[in-house]
């Protein structure tokens, strides 16, 4: 019996609930995923843009922190910074 009052004092009825609440739930939980979908290719241009400003504006951040973020490989016989600067260039569209 307990049990029961428990229920109902706390309004524990989750069947009930979702009967009530289906509709804004999946329409909330589609939203989210369309929208992080939408996003993932926004949120990595960004970074890349924001990698490439922080080399090429006053030395914010070294050729290695910038081959780093940007998941580029060492080349031998040249410099880190200057094969970051080359990829930020070609992927903005700058030469």
């Amino acid at each position: 019996m307990a049990k029961k009052e428990f229920k109902k004092v706390l309004n524990l009825n989750t069947y009930e609930w979702w009967r009530n609440h289906r509709r804004v739930v999946t329409f909330g939980l589609f939203l989210s995923i369309f929208a992080f979908y939408l996003g993932t290719p926004v949120y990595k241009e960004a970074k890349v843009k924001d990698t490439c400003a922080k080399l090429n504006t006053s030395y914010q951040i070294t050729g290695d922190e910038a081959m780093k973020n940007l998941n580029l490989k060492e080349i031998k016989n040249y410099n880190n910074r200057e094969l970051a600067n080359y990829y930020c260039e070609r992927y903005l569209g700058i030469k």
